[in-house]
């Protein structure tokens, strides 16, 4: 004799919210002439127009970290007292619900820290979503920021100045590679 047994459980399924038109952001084109210097310039990618200060488009195999259907990703600079920031010159229009961003520590270079920041007023001021993270791997990682975000937002990573690791060997302040930025709808 077969006894089969179901067993009824409610569950709940979350659907998962949109992700942004252009997005996730992933750094492939303009190539990296149109940004190989670390000075803060603009820069139009499939997104929008961002700033990068103290961060370049990288595309060195085997140094800079990018998706592996990727040739380019971010790379900010290393052993600055002050931020290098990958800052959003553009608002998304309907909240946000999620963040990912893919990240790694540049070819051999010592860890750092970095955190993702958000505005509501166009980049007048800028609050920290979630916590600092510290980026020791040399592989991609992705990192998750659920956030509850209504309205107009933009966003920016905020590789943190820690200071000069070359006259200070305690201090580990590696450059940052950053690829696959990408935006939910709330």
């Amino acid at each position: 004799m077969l006894l089969v047994l179901f067993v009824f459980a409610p569950s709940v399924t979350f659907a998962q919210k949109a992700l942004y038109p252009n997005f996730p952001e992933t750094f492939e084109s303009p190539d990296t002439a149109a940004k190989g210097h670390y000075k803060k310039a603009d820069v139009k990618l499939k997104s929008g127009d961002w700033n990068l200060d103290q961060a370049i488009l990288g595309a060195l195999a085997n140094h800079d970290r990018f998706n592996p259907s990727g040739k380019q990703s971010i790379r900010m600079q290393q052993n600055r007292s002050k931020s290098a920031y990958l800052e959003m010159n553009f608002d998304v229009n309907e909240g946000a619900s999620k963040i990912t961003v893919a990240y790694a520590s540049y070819y051999k270079d010592e860890p750092c820290v970095w955190r993702l920041e958000y505005s509501l007023d166009q980049g007048l001021s800028w609050i920290q979503a979630g916590q600092d993270i510290k980026t020791e791997s040399k592989e991609l990682k992705t990192a998750e920021f659920n956030v509850e975000l209504k309205g107009k937002v933009r966003f920016r990573i905020n590789k943190l100045g820690l200071g000069n690791g070359k006259t200070d060997p305690s201090i580990k302040n590696g450059r940052l590679s950053i690829d696959d930025f990408a935006i939910y709808k709330n």
